[in-house]
């Protein structure tokens, strides 16, 4: 039996059927028939559209995501290279002494007999990082050799971070001459450390 010959009786059976009841019931059954299709269609249309829209947002969403982690593989990338160039300078500096370098920038600024003392405070070791703490003490100089100095110790090329200093001025045989205290952090790379 063909699908056409099936169609066929059951569409005759439906005739059959509205034909028995009367036409005020047959419009009722029409009318809910269509009632229920309508039904049907737009439920299914809402609940697709309602899919969709939540579809939607959950791609945006993940969107986002992607573009955040897109932003933070940059950024680690960025940081690993600087992190990369901060480690050879320090390896560059490795084998040299915080005394033998502040020794040699007094040296430069013509003040080497008013290093007092270089004393090493304590050691820390901060990840891959080695940081030495010093006191350093520096007196008679002038203003303008005091500028030099510091110049000289924070424009080198060894790794130190001058925490504080102390400026104490006193007056000798009518000139002001200054007494440095500087607290410094030298900084060394520890062996084996890689970034």
């Amino acid at each position: 039996m063909s699908l056409a010959t099936r169609m066929g009786h059951v569409t005759a059976r439906v005739d059959a059927i509205l034909e028995g009841l009367a036409p005020r019931d047959r419009k009722l059954l029409i009318g809910l028939v269509l009632f229920a299709l309508v039904i049907l269609v737009g439920g299914g249309f809402f609940i697709m559209s309602s899919s969709l829209d939540a579809k939607e947002i959950q791609l945006a969403e993940r969107r986002s995501d992607l573009n955040y982690v897109e932003t933070l593989s940059e950024e680690y990338t960025s940081s690993q290279a600087t992190l990369e160039e901060i480690e050879a300078e320090l390896r560059k500096s490795g084998g040299q002494d915080l005394s033998a370098f502040l020794e040699k920038a007094a040296t430069e600024v013509k003040i080497a007999e008013n290093l007092d003392s270089v004393r090493e405070k304590n050691v820390v070791e901060l990840g891959t990082l080695e940081q030495k703490n010093y006191d350093v003490t520096v007196s008679r100089l002038t203003q303008d050799q005091v500028v030099d100095f510091l110049y000289e110790v924070e424009g080198g090329d060894f790794p130190l971070k001058i925490s504080s200093a102390n400026f104490k001025v006193v007056t000798v045989k009518g000139e002001k001459l200054v007494t440095l205290k500087l607290d410094i952090a030298a900084y060394r790379l520890l062996e084996g450390a890689e970034g």
